[in-house]
């Protein structure tokens, strides 16, 4: 096991475990949950091990599950090969360090782990398609596991568009929690997407800051284009400097797109011709609203197919068609 497992206290209770089944409510808003034991038959690795799935526990002293003292990073692959690892894994080991949390391996070592772990789940990328690869680090325990991504749940949003709103609970601000840190340290986000969802099950939530301007959503970034056809998204000193939002970042630049990373309020969202989300994932999702107002660029629009397209020439698919091939 990685260095940090090997106390006496861990070892003591390694016995007192909790399953670790992917514990994911299932949700009509946006299809980005799932019901317990979806990722049942695919390879995990754990402390070391590689295992089914299924037969993963965790220990019950873990300190992530009793405090959320813990971080994780979350990859996909396209056509079986994870996307931007060595993107990932700074940013993850990054966020090892700012709290404090062990980095057993190396940056080389946890991107040849990754890669086994999507290449030990190969035989059932068939019948998920591409997936999302996690890796999570508490201070006793190393998780790398597959999980499915909602294509049939998601796909008619790449045709129709998302609809966006904004909760009354405002962003931890950096004061309180460090954005740019991926940590198990999600109620916030998730109160917002509670408080959203109660009011329309589709929408997706994008919470304000303290300070009123756009933020981001519970696990994707959001930007906004303007009608001079330049685009806008949040500064990374306020939110998490997502992989998704840097690669669109670097489209916009190849494909002669202005980006600005600034701060900007609902006025400036209102009067955006339009819009989109940006998450692992997804890549670039098509936004139709936001707070029930329809955004005058279609869906996609121009900036958005823009960078959709780019963003597929750097995936080596058609991220758009690859969703589309799941409508019902």
């Amino acid at each position: 096991p990685p260095p940090m497992l090997s106390t006496p206290l861990y070892w003591m209770r390694r016995k007192a475990s909790l399953p670790l089944l992917c514990r994911r409510m299932s949700s009509k808003a946006g299809g980005d949950a799932f019901l317990s034991g979806s990722s049942r038959g695919s390879m995990a690795y754990l402390n070391g091990e590689w295992k089914l799935h299924e037969e993963c526990s965790i220990p019950l002293d873990d300190q992530s599950f009793r405090y959320g003292y813990g971080a994780f990073d979350t990859l996909r692959t396209f056509n079986g090969k994870i996307f931007r690892p060595d993107a990932h894994i700074r940013r993850f080991q990054k966020t090892l360090k700012a709290v404090a949390l062990p980095q057993p391996f190396s940056d080389e070592e946890w991107i040849a782990l990754l890669q086994e772990c999507a290449d030990r789940n190969e035989g059932i990328r068939e019948k998920w398609g591409d997936h999302w690869i996690s890796v999570r680090v508490s201070p006793n325990t190393v998780i790398i596991e597959a999980q499915p991504i909602p294509w049939s749940q998601r796909a008619h949003l790449y045709r129709d568009g998302a609809k966006v709103s904004t909760p009354s609970i405002r962003r931890t601000p950096p004061e309180c929690l460090p954005p740019r840190a991926k940590l198990h340290q999600y109620v916030n986000q998730i109160l917002g997407d509670l408080e959203v969802k109660g009011n329309d099950p589709e929408a997706w939530s994008v919470m304000l800051d303290t300070r009123g301007y756009v933020s981001e959503g519970k696990s994707y970034n959001f930007f906004i284009v303007t009608n001079d056809g330049k685009i806008k998204t949040a500064r990374p000193n306020f939110v998490l400097e997502g992989v998704a939002r840097l690669t669109v970042l670097e489209c916009a630049k190849d494909v002669g797109i202005q980006a600005e990373e600034c701060d900007y309020d609902l006025h400036e969202v209102y009067q955006a011709s339009e819009a989109f989300i940006t998450a692992t994932s997804l890549c670039v999702l098509p936004v139709k609203s936001v707070n029930g107002r329809a955004l005058s660029g279609g869906v996609p629009g121009p900036v958005t197919k823009k960078l959709q397209a780019a963003y597929s020439g750097m995936a080596g698919l058609d991220l758009v068609q690859q969703y589309l091939d799941h409508l019902g």
